[in-house]
């Protein structure tokens, strides 16, 4: 069945907007199509398509079952800022490997500029990458943050980890499966300045070393959150 997102009005599920295009003119899906309908919560819904009214797809719903796509952790990874197609990738890998939350900062080495990550195509992004990986909970995007922000937040956390490349020897991390609020801070084409890296250890985060290759900014992002998903048991 296909899956869409959709909001809960008067006892049924209502599928609108984008979502309902792509249903009624892309799919050309009718009244008596099944389909399967997530309303940004733990379960993902078995729906019958009862009617259309204006740009939306009025459902009943037959069923529900529990979705075991949706993030067992709370891991948020705070991303400085890239170019745009750099950034869109690292919000739908993110999205797929089962991130809670994404925090933009701006950092003293990024170069792309705020308004060329524009949220309502990363939450276009996210949506698409929700379906495809069959995940019925979005991920939040947050508003753009400094680095002192970022630094501030690093409290609410049981760890956090930030790509360190160049770190002689990155700190071993075990037993990730203990940890349930996990942080990651990954940096933009231009890495951190050595002060940078100062202000997140006194703030109490972790150095961490993927090795001796330095990596593209996406490349470490997805090779960090896969990592800490995988070990953390996310």
């Amino acid at each position: 069945m296909r899956r869409f997102f959709g909001l809960e009005k008067n006892g049924k599920i209502v599928i609108e907007g984008e979502e309902y295009n792509h249903l009624k003119n892309v799919l050309r899906l009718g009244v008596g199509s099944e389909v399967l309908v997530s309303l940004n919560d733990n379960f993902e819904y078995i729906c019958e398509v009862e009617k259309f009214e204006k740009n939306t797809a009025i459902c009943k719903v037959n069923g529900k079952n529990e979705c075991v796509g949706n993030p067992r952790k709370n891991i948020v990874i705070f991303q400085a800022i890239t170019k745009g197609q750099k950034f869109e990738f690292i919000v739908q890998k993110a999205t797929e490997i089962g991130i809670s939350k994404i925090v933009p900062f701006v950092s003293e080495y990024v170069i792309a500029k705020v308004s060329e990550n524009k949220k309502e195509r990363l939450q276009s992004i996210v949506l698409n990458a929700c379906k495809q990986c069959e995940r019925t909970i979005l991920p939040v995007i947050e508003k753009t943050m400094t680095v002192d922000e970022v630094a501030e937040c690093f409290k609410d956390y049981d760890l956090v980890l930030f790509a360190n490349e160049r770190a002689d020897i990155g700190e071993k991390v075990r037993n990730l499966d203990k940890y349930n609020n996990i942080a990651i801070v990954v940096g933009s084409e231009g890495g951190f300045s050595q002060k940078e890296k100062e202000k997140f250890i006194s703030a109490g985060a972790t150095s961490f070393s993927l090795g001796k290759r330095i990596y593209r900014c996406e490349t470490a992002s997805v090779a960090m959150m896969s990592l800490v998903s995988i070990l953390s048991g996310n």
